[in-house]
């Protein structure tokens, strides 16, 4: 080991407790998306940095949505790395369902407890210490290092990454791209399947209930909808050989498995629909006129967009009374990138070197702004914690893996760039 890298190993290593307390202070905050509004997440942020020393700046498209961009240069010339995280969360629901104040940031049974600990308070503060970390090592890197913490990623990135890759590509778009949304321990990952959100909306005449020959019903038609869209599920991808080779290997399943959950794995390779809404009707005597489904369509490697808005628009084809608009989902297909490349091993090496056993590459599930920089060419690669409770009532995560994240994250940054 180098010097400078069992420096690097000392300073992870001494501010354990602080990293834990900035958690604990980051989910206190409550920086739901919807309504969208991560001022105060943002300030908390800040002042970290600005007690750090280290540069950043402000770009806020929207003034409710700051955005977090800083770069600092090595002493030599070399690679471009860029850490992504972001500050808005899932919105907390119904409160009477968790045990502790979503917002509480307590520390129980060796976890974190709050909304947004997982996805992605947890991957942002790796990406936040690293940033500072490696500041303090400036004088022994080559290259540059750039920290994105962005807002608006749960409503589809347009003013966060979205809008730095559209209007400070020259600073943001680097050599390379390491991201710490939830992925477990047990897989890096280096693709995702692409989201394509549709409200369609059902309009008829209505009427009262007890005169169904004046009108049909649009929640009925809803209803028959939501079935024939499910049959999108049954389109066949044509997967690129590359990802073929990463996927099929045994060990590969089983990581995906062990780390997303069983079932999993079968999931990761087809399309899916979940009807995340559905609304109609306003009493029960009355033929409901208006109703709403919207659509949270799952695309797999290898199943562009364009087939299945085709499919949609055949199956629409029996329905006259219903319109479809595209929700805030990008445009793009799922992304990949190369499962071979510098940063797959060195995550894959230093994920090991503390755990055992050495993580898979692996397309997943869920979307990430990492498919902006790979829509642009730009190789991004995912390693977080644990995806248990992501989204749900007593989201939380354990404390071992908020440090071993953030300690694969500040060691893999420095080996790219030293």
């Amino acid at each position: 080991m180098t010097a400078a890298r069992a420096d690097l190993v000392g300073l992870i290593d001494a501010e354990r407790s602080r990293l834990i307390e900035f958690l604990q202070g980051f989910v206190r905050i409550d920086t739901s998306n919807p309504p969208g509004d991560t001022r105060a997440g943002a300030d908390y942020i800040m002042r970290f940095l600005d007690a750090a020393g280290v540069p950043y700046r402000v770009v806020a498209p929207q003034i409710d949505k700051p955005n977090l961009l800083g770069s600092f240069d090595g002493a030599a010339s070399g690679r471009h790395l860029v850490l992504n995280g972001h500050i808005d969360v899932f919105p907390a629901g119904d409160r009477t369902r968790w045990t502790r104040d979503p917002w509480s940031g307590e520390i129980v049974d060796g976890a974190v407890w709050g909304r947004g600990t997982v996805d992605m308070k947890c991957g942002t503060t790796a990406s936040i210490f690293t940033y500072v970390w490696l500041h303090r090592l400036r004088d022994r890197l080559r290259g540059r290092l750039t920290l994105t913490v962005v807002s608006d990623e749960e409503t589809g990135g347009c003013w966060g990454t979205g809008y730095l890759l559209e209007h400070h590509a020259d600073e943001v778009l680097g050599d390379c791209v390491l991201n710490g949304e939830p992925s477990s321990p047990y897989t890096v990952r280096f693709g995702e399947k692409a989201m394509l959100w549709l409200i369609f909306r059902v309009r008829t005449p209505g009427a009262h209930g007890a005169y169904p020959h004046l009108s049909r019903s649009a929640t009925k038609i809803a209803a028959h909808l939501v079935a024939d869209l499910e049959t999108l599920e049954t389109l066949t991808p044509r997967v690129p050989d590359a990802v073929a080779r990463a996927m099929g290997e045994p060990a590969v399943r089983a990581a995906i498995e062990r780390g997303l959950g069983a079932g999993a794995t079968e999931v990761v390779s087809r399309l899916t629909v979940n009807i995340g809404v559905l609304q109609g009707g306003v009493k029960v005597n009355m033929l409901p006129g208006e109703a709403v489904v919207e659509a949270d369509v799952r695309l797999p490697v290898g199943l562009p967009r364009v087939d299945v808005t085709a499919a949609v628009e055949r199956i629409l084809a029996r329905y006259p009374e219903v319109t479809v608009e595209q929700g805030k989902s990008q445009n793009f297909d799922a992304t990949w990138s190369d499962p071979t490349h510098d940063m797959v091993a060195i995550l894959q090496a230093n994920a090991e070197s503390a755990l055992g056993f050495r993580p898979a590459a692996i397309v997943t599930l869920g979307g990430t702004d990492c498919r902006f920089w790979r829509a642009r060419g730009v190789p991004a690669y995912v390693y977080g914690c644990s995806p248990d409770r992501m989204g749900a009532p007593d989201e939380r995560v354990p404390i071992d893996e908020v440090l071993h994240v953030a300690r694969v994250h500040a060691l893999s940054a420095f080996d790219y760039l030293a």
